[in-house]
């Protein structure tokens, strides 16, 4: 497998920026192998230490960072209340109750799934269902 080449520092494109951290992650791999001291280390590769340092914090930084997304993603929503107003309560058997949100209005049958209810009012809040 060839090894990418590191972009041109100045290139900011989502492709380059992918493709320095890939290769600090490399390097930062083969420091921790080599055993050294990261001045040692970077002596050796050509590197300015305070580089090497730098990454090694912002790459710690990163990860951190999509643990937490991750963790965040796992967790159950904690459920909401919000005020209603019953503004014209429905009447007779085949009345319909109507939720608003936003903009939105969701007009609610006899009979309704709550499960279905609830992952549409999450949709019109732009919560994950």
């Amino acid at each position: 497998m060839a090894k990418a080449a590191y972009p041109p520092t100045g290139s900011r494109s989502p492709e380059a920026q992918a493709q320095r951290e890939a290769y600090w992650r490399r390097k930062l791999r083969q420091w921790k192998k080599s055993g050294l001291a990261k001045s040692a280390f970077s002596r050796r590769e050509g590197l300015a230490p305070s580089v090497l340092a730098w990454w090694d914090r912002e790459i710690r930084r990163r990860d951190q960072g999509r643990q937490r997304t991750n963790r965040r993603e796992r967790l159950p929503q904690s459920p909401s209340f919000l005020p209603v107003q019953v503004i014209d309560p429905p009447r007779g058997p085949d009345a319909a109750l109507e939720v608003v949100r936003g903009a939105h209005v969701v007009r609610v049958r006899p009979g309704f799934d709550p499960e279905t209810l609830r992952r549409v009012l999450a949709v019109l809040e732009g919560r994950a269902c």
